[in-house]
Parts: C-alpha cells; sequence; structure tokens
C-alpha cells in the first residue's frame, strides 16, 4: 500500500488478475473514489486501461459500505510494451520497432538503451528520435542510431596560369562573329613565368559505422606533373608550381605545360629543306609549293603558302595567302592542292585550291574558292561587320557558324556548306581508340612484369618492382583521364542545334546548305540572311 493511499493493489501471477485492497482508516474515514484508484495504478507504471470500469465501481461500492476490509478484482494485467532493435546489413544504422502495452507497462528509454548497448551500438545514437518514439508508444522501424559514411576526397588538378596571357576571343553568341584580326597571336613566356599550379589529392575522412567501426574512404591517386614537359622546371621552394625554364611558345598538354622554342627562317625551300621542329615557326617569306613544315606550336608565315603541307599543332597564321593549284596531278604524281592542318586558328588573306583542317576557326579577309574547309568551331570569311567576302566552290564545314558575305557564285558553281556536326568527329574518335589501345597494352605489360617479380622476388632487383608499380599507377590515372575524355566526347559530336550560315548579301543558285541533318538546295539566287534550325526545317532570316 502506497504512503497516504488507503488502496493496496495485487497481482495474481497466474491469472495476472488485478485486485484491490481496502482497508478503512479512521485517519482517513472516506471511501476511496475512481481517481485514487486510477493514481495507485499509474504509482505501479501500469496504464488506466488495467481497469475494468464494471469491476471497478462493484469495489468502490463494497468499500462505501464496508466497515472491514475489502479485496475485490477491479481488472487485469494484459500485455506490457515490446520493442524490437534491427541493424541494417552495411552497419550504417539501427531501427526501433515499438509495439504498445495492452494494459501493461510502456518500454522505457533505459531498456531500450541497455539493449542498443548489448548488441554493441554506441555511434551515432539519435537521442531525441529515440524519446519522441518512445513517446509517442508505438513506431515501425525508425532510425534511432546513424552512422557516419565516409567524406570522399578530392581528386587532384591542374590550375593553367595562362590564361592572364592568352587573349580571349569572343564568346559565341546569336549575334557575335569571329574576329580573325584577333586571331592566331602567340603568347610568350619568360624564364621564371609561372605556368601551371598542381592541386594536389586531398584525401577522405574516414567515417564510422553504429558499432563504432571505421569506415575509410575510397583511395583517390595523387597525379604528378608528367614526367616528359620541355622548356620547364617546378618552383624549388613550391614543387607543384611549374616555371617556364626557357622563353618561347607555351603549349598546355596531359599534366602539365610544355614551353617550345622559337625557330625563324627566310623562307621555306629547297634551301632550307623541310621543317620537323618541336617549337615554334616564324617564315619571312613564303612556304614554296612541295615543302613539308610539321611544328609542336604555332606557324607564322610573312608571305605566302603555296602548294604545301604544313601542319601545327598550335595556329597557323597567313599574312599573304594559301595559294593551292588546280585539282591535278604534278610531274612525280602529286596534288598541287596546298594541304594545310592545325590543332587551333587558320588566319589568311584568302585561300584558294586547299585542304585545310583547323581545330578551332578559319578566318579569311577576302575569299574561299575551290577549297575544302573544316573547323572545329567556326568560318568567318570577310572583315567582321562587313558584307565583303566570297565563299565559291569546294566544301565548308564547321561545328558553329560559317559567315560570309556572299555563298556561290553567279556561274552556279556548286558550293557546299555544312554546319552542326563536328566535322573532325571521325578524327577524334580514331585518335581516343588509339589512346585507349595503347595505354591498355602497356597496362598489361606492367601487370605481367609484377606478377611475374611477385612469383620471382629474387628478380626485383635495383627498384624494377616499385618503378613499375608507379608507371602502373601512372596508367591507370591516364586511363581514368581517358574514359572521362570519350564521355566527353560522345558529348561533344551530338548535333548542335544552334549552328548558323551567313551569307548577308546573297545566297547564289548551286549552294547547297546543311545544318546538323537537314539540307536546303539553291535552285536560284536568293538574298541573303542568317540560315538556322527552326524546329526540324532549316529557315533564313
Amino acid at each position: 500500500m502506497s504512503v497516504g493511499s488507503p488502496i493496496e493493489l495485487v497481482v495474481d501471477e497466474s491469472t495476472q488478475i488485478l485486485s484491490a485492497i481496502y482497508q478503512p482508516d479512521s485517519a482517513m474515514p472516506l471511501a476511496p473514489t475512481r481517481e485514487t484508484l486510477t493514481e495507485a495504478v499509474k504509482a505501479h507504471g501500469w496504464a488506466e486501461e488495467v481497469l475494468h470500469d464494471e469491476l471497478v465501481e462493484s469495489f468502490l461500492r463494497a468499500c462505501r459500505a464496508a466497515d472491514g476490509p475489502v479485496r475485490l478484482a477491479v481488472g487485469a494485467i494484459t500485455e506490457d510494451g515490446v520493442f524490437e532493435l534491427d541493424v541494417s546489413p552495411d552497419r550504417m544504422s539501427a531501427l526501433l520497432s515499438l509495439t504498445p502495452p495492452r494494459g501493461g507497462k510502456p518500454v522505457t528509454e533505459e531498456q531500450v538503451r541497455v539493449e542498443l548497448a548489448a548488441r554493441g551500438i554506441v555511434a551515432g545514437i539519435r537521442d531525441e528520435v529515440l524519446r519522441a518514439a518512445l513517446a509517442k508508444g508505438q513506431c515501425e522501424a525508425v532510425v534511432i542510431a546513424e552512422g557516419r559514411p565516409p567524406v570522399p576526397g578530392t581528386p587532384g588538378h591542374f590550375e593553367n596560369l595562362l590564361d592572364a596571357l592568352t587573349e580571349r576571343q569572343q564568346e559565341d553568341d546569336e549575334n557575335a562573329v569571329i574576329d580573325y584580326r584577333n586571331m592566331g597571336n602567340l603568347t610568350l613566356v619568360a624564364p621564371g613565368q609561372p605556368l601551371m599550379r598542381r592541386i594536389p589529392t586531398t584525401p577522405g575522412q574516414p567515417g564510422e559505422d553504429v558499432l563504432g567501426a571505421p569506415i575509410e574512404p575510397a583511395p583517390i591517386p595523387d597525379v604528378p606533373f608528367a614526367s616528359n614537359l620541355t622548356g620547364v622546371a617546378t618552383d624549388p621552394e613550391d614543387p607543384d608550381l611549374l616555371l617556364a625554364a626557357i622563353a618561347g611558345v607555351p603549349m598546355v598538354v596531359p599534366q602539365g605545360v610544355s614551353v617550345n622554342s622559337l625557330l625563324e627562317v627566310e623562307a621555306v625551300d629547297l634551301t632550307s629543306g623541310n621543317i620537323d621542329f618541336d617549337g615554334t615557326l616564324r617564315v619571312k617569306g613564303d612556304i614554296k609549293m612541295g615543302m613539308q613544315v610539321r611544328v609542336a606550336g604555332d606557324v607564322t608565315v610573312n608571305g605566302t603558302i603555296e602548294a604545301a603541307h604544313v601542319h601545327a599543332d598550335g595556329n597557323i597564321t597567313v599574312n599573304g595567302g594559301i595559294v593551292g593549284m588546280a585539282d591535278m596531278m604534278g610531274d612525280r604524281g602529286q596534288t598541287r592542292t596546298a594541304q594545310i592542318s592545325c590543332g587551333g586558328t587558320v588566319k589568311a588573306r584568302f585561300i584558294t585550291n586547299a585542304d585545310v583542317v583547323a581545330g578551332k576557326n578559319v578566318a579569311v579577309e577576302r575569299e574561299i574558292r575551290q577549297a575544302d574547309i573544316k573547323a572545329g568551331e567556326s568560318v568567318l570569311v570577310g572583315p567582321p561587320g562587313s558584307q565583303q567576302g566570297v565563299i565559291t566552290g569546294g566544301t565548308v564545314q564547321a561545328l558553329k557558324s560559317v559567315q560570309a558575305g556572299a555563298i556561290g557564285s553567279m556561274s552556279a558553281v556548286p558550293t557546299e556548306v555544312r554546319v552542326g556536326l563536328d566535322p573532325h568527329a571521325e578524327t577524334k574518335r580514331e585518335a581516343l581508340a588509339a589512346e585507349r589501345r595503347d595505354l591498355e597494352e602497356r597496362k598489361d605489360k606492367l601487370e605481367k612484369l609484377l606478377l611475374f617479380l611477385r612469383a620471382n622476388p629474387q628478380k626485383n632487383v635495383n627498384g624494377v618492382g616499385e618503378r613499375a608499380r608507379n608507371t602502373l599507377d601512372q596508367m591507370l590515372a591516364a586511363l581514368v583521364d581517358l574514359q572521362a575524355r570519350e564521355t566527353k566526347l560522345a558529348h561533344d559530336l551530338l548535333p548542335l542545334q544552334g549552328a548558323t550560315i551567313t551569307a548577308k548579301k546573297r545566297f547564289y543558285g548551286g549552294v547547297t546548305l546543311h545544318v546538323a541533318h537537314k539540307v536546303m538546295e539553291f535552285l536560284e539566287d536568293q538574298i541573303g540572311g542568317r540560315a538556322g534550325l527552326e524546329g526540324s526545317e532549316i529557315v533564313i532570316r
């Protein structure tokens, strides 16, 4: 019997019948009430639902009429609340399910915490969620403990510091034109000039599961500067900063920058011989017919390029023109068209009878005649803002735009202009496929070498195993980078819906326009405008 209460509660262990015992007391002459009985039940930790209304009324009537002890059944203890704890297979969460009591005692916080400790669940316990679930009295699979996932590291990357030195080309928008006067300029660096900064890989932070066990983040390789860079050196006080070691022209390459020295000649002819140079070439005069030039930087020609083969990884700038001969065979069975290719922009006063392949743009001051032009970005013929410049005959292809004063001729010379599809698509695919074959072959050889050294440790001398492992890590990093470039190429090769062909004055009969996969032919002359896709058709505005 509780202190101050005239009622004692007892439970029959076999039947779970709850009985109340009332002993009249001269100090407390008043009989008990329903409230008194309820308070006694709650004092034992039971819910009021254990009381049976009719039995309670019988007990209270007996108490009011009693002159001696009264013991009667007032209810039954049926079922205490229960709970279950489940840990997820990855041990990153613990889940609580509560079943409310049926007249019995509810689950307590202490009971749950004892079980958590017994199961070894010590990390990430969500106290507020646990208490809220207990207060509600029932729940299903509520997360009351949650592990901390590992924080992934940040892959290292390279920051190009040459942007401040490079003249930005005009942004492409609906009305933008390409200014050939701003293209092909050389970017020169002096010794000590910062070129590129390597941002090292930031390692990840380990996580923790609900059992307190650490979870290590996925490893990320730290990619160094390439080992075959030329004309550069790392800063003695900062090994992650790449500096120019010589004066010359910088060229960004995978994992670094190389600086190419400058070669200057009077002309490229029989006196100089063919030129194959890992740098930048300046020609004061002409590049003569039949000569071959291949450089890793830019080519600048003060005169003209005749029917020669000229390739530059950078830009080609010709102050005169590119002048091949008509499509014919020479004395030794060689065509006399000029063969021009570069990774950047070709700029010339005019282009005639030439095959020109540019990674970026082709900018011509006056005319393109009977030429095969492929530009990775745009083709502009004529000074910016003018209605001059003519494209006559041949095929001109560009991804983004082709612009001239007039396209075609009064004599209806067949002239084809294509935009919206990358003209270099197949070349790019083949280059990446060849790179993958080479990397996979080298990786396989290194893996076989490491397996051999593992089986024959006596052969692992002079650190050959460590060097092979380091090289293999570089191959794996290069394959990851290659995969990213392959994915980007697949996206870049989708048709460009916003590509345009502009003839400011006139489209002549004999002209065929291709915008993405759509075709428009001109049987008669038509006033100029800008041709582009609207819906699924080519429209000229």
